[in-house]
């Protein structure tokens, strides 16, 4: 027998006592590997003393690398981790493992006792048998939600066997995403698919795109925190999927802060854990593409998470809901129950709360024989648009708000119009839970979520083709422009469960955003409370913390925001020396609006139309006060103001005090 076979026999007689045959075959490998490498011969026959302690194979292992003519810092960073590994186990129990780990090149892997074995699946494994499944030793299965072209053809399906048979449920959506926006759009048709229902595990958002990769870190970033943010803020926890490579090389350390879910497995894949590939990062790991299951025909991915999500949790979803999340929540049932199964109005007064049966076009709907039972004027076989939006207004803050909201008209679109108006509910710009206004009061839905670019809603008489759809015939979620002409305005709604702060605040300047989309943040980096476009304005208390600025915003509150995109107002509050002359084009000083809502209008009097582009102010609203004041004919005092840095009108004196 030569000498490489007989050391390999030796070293095997060593450790076969000690160590289970999984970890006998690697060490048997590696040692064939490395030993053919070299002519071996014995020098001696004369005993001598060998250092098998895990500190004396670790030396023996280095000296080897060395001679690969591996690099020297490379050498310190295997001698340091490796070092520690033994430092941190016991010797005497733990040193053939230890060894075996070393020779095949593993990293230190994680607690096998806090393993739940799972599987990830998508329309690719078909119809899953799932009670099979759940007998096979399955204890979590991540659903793919949604894919490029809609909803997974088999998620519903997926989703309700596991619930059926008690396996864990996660989800993910594979991106396309190369822009913000781009990356929203996508949490928004998952959130869609789900409708509310609730997850156990978090929602990853799986990044591999090499057109992606091609944008860089920075970018990235970007575009995964838009979708994580979106996901977490309807109440589910939110996670990134990728490869080792990218995690190493493409995420960057603040996407490394979120559950991340690690794929690593070998190119000669058979289905089992390859421990040596097990990475010593993330909260899970896919270790196959091609598992075997019993309930699935063909290869599965299978997985080993290492957080049991179930344990930080009381109920399905991560965090408590609040009112505004359940009004959304609803909307998206009956938009999207079953997947693609939209709550269709009906033909007669049958069936009414089934989603599709008894449709047709004759405008009847649970929502208006609800409306009838509160005492409430029902519109049964009329247009219900309004009242669908009424009737989910009702089931989360009870019909005495509802009315303060729409009024009493609420059946039509141009009288809630004029009632929001009224009570300066009305607003140009979106808000999260808010009323949207379409085509000179033709139609109403509500604001799911927006963008810079973007409003997200869900509607009822309507239909799934762009644009408004007035009298369609169904509860759908839509996308618009914002700029869309077909937008006339949104009524504002608060929800009594919005952030607010009850420390004092004093202001010592102000300062306006250089960027549409600017984040407003619970603390720094921290939760997205609002957001606020170029040229708005907002209240500073000098308070800083590293990249971040203390600001004050209406109807955001108290937050923080990146002061890379803040200028500073150059007022900052200190009285400005003003000559006898006015001067239009000169700031007096910075005044906030101190009525509920006051009109900008082209000229000083309550008789002049209210300028085009911004047509009024509510309380707490910040603006330019320049140095012109105009009397109208009644002797009331008019000041000259300027809005978001751009827009020029008059607004009652009254109504505008100095911050």
């Amino acid at each position: 027998m030569e000498s490489r076979q007989m050391i390999i026999q030796s070293v095997m007689q060593v450790l076969k006592s000690k160590v289970d045959q999984e970890t006998l075959d690697i060490v048997q490998d590696a040692l064939t590997i490395e030993l053919n490498r070299y002519e071996v011969q014995e020098r001696t026959t004369e005993l001598s003393v060998v250092d098998n302690s895990a500190v004396g194979m670790l030396r023996r292992y280095i000296a080897t690398k060395r001679i690969e003519g591996k690099a020297e810092f490379t050498l310190k960073r295997y001698w340091e981790q490796n070092l520690q590994l033994i430092c941190q186990e016991s010797e005497q129990h733990h040193k053939a493992l230890i060894f075996a780990q070393i020779c095949a090149g593993a990293m230190p892997r994680k607690d096998k006792n806090m393993e739940l074995k799972g599987i990830d699946v998508s329309s690719w494994q078909g119809k899953p048998d799932w009670p099979k499944v759940s007998n096979s030793g399955v204890k979590f299965a991540i659903l793919r939600i949604h894919q490029k072209s809609g909803t997974d053809a088999s998620f519903e399906h997926n989703y309700k066997g596991c619930k059926s048979n008690g396996i864990l449920i996660g989800g993910y959506k594979y991106s396309y995403a190369l822009t913000p926006a781009q990356a929203i759009d996508e949490a928004e048709n998952l959130i869609s698919v789900l409708g509310g229902r609730g997850l156990d595990f978090p929602v990853f958002y799986d990044l591999e795109w090499s057109q992606q990769r091609s944008l860089g870190k920075q970018a990235i970033e970007n575009i995964a925190v838009a979708f994580l943010t979106r996901i977490k803020k309807a109440g589910y926890k939110a996670g990134i999927y990728c490869n080792l490579d990218w995690y190493n090389n493409v995420l960057s350390d603040a996407l490394k802060q979120y559950d991340c879910w690690i794929a690593r497995y070998p190119a000669s894949d058979n289905g089992s854990v390859q421990e040596r590939l097990r990475p010593n990062v993330g909260v899970g790991w896919q270790y196959s593409s091609k598992g075997k299951v019993s309930g699935i025909s063909g290869n599965v991915d299978m997985d080993v998470f290492y957080t049991d999500y179930r344990t930080e949790q009381k109920g399905e979803v991560t965090v408590t809901k609040t009112k505004l999340q359940k009004f959304t929540d609803l909307g998206d049932y009956y938009a999207n129950n079953g997947g693609n199964k939209p709550y269709l109005e009906k033909r007669t007064n049958a069936y009414l709360d089934d989603f599709q049966k008894n449709a047709g076009y004759n405008n009847y709907t649970k929502f208006a024989r609800d409306v009838d039972n509160w005492g409430q004027p029902g519109c049964q076989g009329q247009p219900w648009c309004a009242e669908f939006q009424f009737w989910k207004l009702v089931k989360i803050l009870g019909i005495t708000k509802a009315l303060q909201i729409m009024g009493g008209g609420f059946y039509n679109c141009q009288s809630i119009t004029q009632w929001a108006k009224k009570n300066g509910t009305w607003h140009s710009t979106p808000k999260d839970g808010a009323l949207v206004i379409f085509r000179d009061g033709s139609h109403i839905g509500s604001v799911r979520s927006y963008s810079n670019t973007y409003i997200y809603t869900n509607e009822g008489n309507t239909s799934s083709a762009a644009g408004v759809i007035a009298n369609g015939g169904s509860c759908r979620n839509k996308r618009y422009l914002r700029s869309d002409p077909v937008i006339d305005g949104y009524i504002w709604i608060t929800w009594g469960d919005e952030k607010t702060s009850t420390e004092t605040w004093k202001a010592t300047g102000t300062v306006t955003s250089t960027v549409d989309a600017l984040y407003i943040r619970e603390e720094p980096n921290g939760y997205v409370l609002g957001q606020i476009n170029k040229g708005n304005r907002v209240e500073i208390n000098g308070e800083k913390s590293g990249m971040w600025t203390k600001v004050k915003v209406v109807g955001i509150g108290i937050g923080w925001a990146a002061t890379k995109y803040l200028q500073v107002d150059g007022a900052e509050n200190k009285p400005t020396t003003i000559t006898n002359k006015q001067n239009k084009s000169q700031r007096l000083f910075v005044g906030k609006v101190s009525a509920a809502s006051t009109v900008v209008r082209t000229w000083a009097g309550g008789n002049y139309p209210s300028i085009k582009k911004w047509p009024k102010l509510v309380r707490g609203n910040l603006v330019d006060v320049m140095n012109f004041t105009q009397k109208a004919t009644n002797g009331v005092s008019w000041h000259y103001v300027r809005i978001a840095g751009k827009y020029y009108g008059f607004v009652a004196a009254k109504d505008i005090c100095k911050v």
